[in-house]
């Protein structure tokens, strides 16, 4: 008698293996198309200093954005489509807005004028809620005093420290903001008696600005600790009384000083945009479920005339993306394309808090129920030190985080095609640095979606201006960039979805 298992059994036994003999065929051959020569083409031109360093909402990440975006059209990547047209700008771009909050919030006014940051004033903390009247302060003599005094509580104080080098008297803020937040202070002025050197000195660390998403629903909280103030002492005589600094100097703290003036809280805020580029390339049989493949092109723009082009941050990361697109288009266009649909999505805003990528988790173009995972790439173009001798090899962080199945389908696509050697160092779950945290794919984390950070180190030139295309080993970023692929590929054609497995950390 024939058994019919068998011969119902032994066809799709061989289907299945002939379906991954070509799955196989053909991730060998669009991974072909992830060359060094187009890598350094992408590379050199958005990694130049035409670019401006790709900052933030600024003009050379706009320059970016439009060179991704006529990218993705001339590999034949089409503009997202419906239902979500109203997401999506020109058919390529998820919009957010910035808020950038520049230091130099606080003045002080009076009527014999007006005080401001960088020329009579000096901060390092901007934590003062809303303007503030003052009409007596309390002298604290040194600051040493301070904790053993009573009535401070919600009140301005007055400090006159002993006359010290102006990196000392910053050196001794620290100290001072502990016993002022224990006595209750709300604002502590501190008496400086050569602002000009100490601005000089120091007022390069009180510069510079904070950015965030403008409808991120933050409100303004109680601050941490007392708002502290340095003021030249020669501006301070005027809003006090004349000789009314060398008076104090023979008094002892807890005194009482009238005075008249207003603390000015205008925050120096400006708006602007950015933008998310979404190449999607739509699957076929399970269109439905989506691999997001994320790296971030801004970088941290133009200081002091000297452009920071970025090449290994994130310009790596961003010309892998371009080339894992080619690869994903070109499968679609001649018939052998992803089973599952796959999002290759270069963000902005990483550089100022990952604002690109929460922006797209806190507002998805697709579903995340219906992603699969993240694959991230931050900075895969170099050498570390601890690698200098080693055999090629790139970082994986978070591969096991929630899916114990994206960690195996990431170490089969190494086994068959890459053969790099994975090194897990930062993944651990204590690692001092939490680069775990530090990069987009955190964004798709803390949401539930599986994640991978891939990434080759920190150099010497992290964040400064020699990060440029001369450095990158192009032949380990081709090499990094064909496991990304490799891994996208597995999972945006295996038959099943991969299964979260571990709770959210």
């Amino acid at each position: 008698m024939i058994n019919l298992n068998r011969v119902l059994v032994a066809p799709l036994v061989c289907y299945s293996l002939l379906g991954a003999a070509q799955v196989d065929e053909f991730a060998l051959r669009y991974a072909g198309t992830i060359t060094q020569e187009e890598l350094r083409e992408h590379l050199t031109i958005l990694a130049s200093d035409a670019y401006m360093g790709r900052d933030t909402g600024k003009e050379g990440q706009k320059m970016a954005a439009a060179y991704i975006k006529k990218r993705f059209q001339s590999i034949g990547i089409p503009e997202v489509p419906a239902p979500a047209p109203d997401a999506v700008v020109e058919g390529y771009f998820q919009t957010f807005a910035l808020l950038e909050e520049r230091s130099g919030s606080i003045s002080i006014e009076s009527a014999s004028g007006t005080l401001t940051f960088l020329k009579e004033l000096l901060y390092f903390n901007e934590g003062l809620p809303s303007d503030r009247e003052v009409n007596e302060m309390i002298f604290a003599g040194d600051g040493s005093d301070m904790g053993r005094m009573k009535g401070t509580a919600g009140r301005v104080l007055l400090v006159v420290p002993p006359l010290r080098e102006p990196m000392a008297q910053v050196s001794a803020l620290r100290p001072l903001a502990e016993v002022a937040g224990k006595a209750g202070a709300e604002v502590v002025l501190v008496a400086i008696r050569d602002m000009p050197a100490l601005v000089e000195q120091a007022g390069h660390y009180a510069g510079g600005s904070r950015m965030r998403l403008a409808d991120s629903g933050t409100t303004a909280t109680k601050p941490a600790g007392p708002q502290i103030i340095l003021i030249d002492a020669r501006e301070l005589e005027l809003l006090l009384g004349k000789n009314t600094l060398s008076k104090l100097a023979r008094k002892k703290a807890g005194r009482k000083l009238p005075v008249a003036f207003t603390l000015r809280k205008r925050p120096q805020e400006s708006r602007s945009n950015s933008e998310n580029v979404l190449g999607y390339i739509e699957g076929s049989d399970k269109k439905n479920e989506l691999v997001v493949i994320t790296a971030h092109y801004d970088h941290i723009g133009v200081e002091n005339g000297v452009v920071y082009n970025g090449a290994d941050d994130d310009g790596s990361g961003t010309v892998a993306l371009l080339e894992i697109a080619e690869a994903f288009a070109k499968a679609k266009a001649e018939g052998h394309g992803p089973r599952r649909s796959v999002l290759v999505m270069p963000v902005s805003g990483e550089e100022k808090g990952l604002l690109g990528s929460r922006y797209y988790s806190d507002n998805p173009v697709f579903p995340l129920e219906n992603t699969v995972a993240d694959l991230n790439i931050d900075m895969i173009g170099r050498l570390d030190s601890t690698h200098a001798t080693s055999a090629p090899y790139v970082y994986i962080i978070g591969s096991d985080r929630l899916s114990s199945e994206l960690h195996a389908v990431n170490e089969e696509a190494n086994r068959t095609f890459s053969h790099l050697e994975l090194d897990y160092t930062f993944n651990a779950e204590n690692d001092p640095n939490r680069f775990y945290y530090r990069s987009d794919h955190y964004n798709f984390a803390r949401k539930g979606v599986p994640s991978i950070f891939y990434f080759s180190g920190v150099h010497e030139d992290y964040h400064q201006p020699g990060d440029d295309v001369e450095k990158i080993r192009f032949d380990l970023l081709q090499q990094r960039t064909l496991l990304v692929f490799h891994t996208a590929w597995l999972l945006a054609n295996r038959e099943a979805r991969i299964v979260v497995d571990k709770p959210v950390k």
